[in-house]
């Protein structure tokens, strides 16, 4: 991968990562091993860190600290704010297919 991106291959970069019906690696809350990507200026370098826990919930369309505090008011581990923002739904996509579904019920 990092030879053909640094040739610009693009055609073989773009294989590197699987075969089009292939699931593609996603950025995941558990122990596993972050997807590496190059840098055309660091070749050595160059791997994603996982988002914070405050940047998934501003993905999401959340306020900020919304998953910081269970309904007792005791703080939320990491993992499992991970874990319900990774089950949820992004507030903005749910705002847009309600307003669809609104304006075709609407007389």
């Amino acid at each position: 991968m990092r030879g053909a991106a640094n040739d610009r291959y693009h055609v073989q970069f773009r294989d590197s990562f699987g075969f089009l019906n292939d699931p593609f690696p996603t950025l995941l809350a558990g122990t596993v091993y972050p997807f590496a990507f190059y840098f055309a200026d660091d070749p050595l370098g160059g791997c994603v860190r996982f988002p914070s826990e405050l940047e998934c919930e501003r993905l999401m369309g959340l306020p900020d600290g919304w998953t910081k505090y269970g309904a007792e008011g005791e703080e939320i581990s990491p993992g499992q704010r991970y874990r319900a923002l990774g089950n949820a739904i992004a507030l903005p996509c749910a705002d847009y297919i309600m307003a669809g579904i609104k304006e075709v019920l609407d007389p």
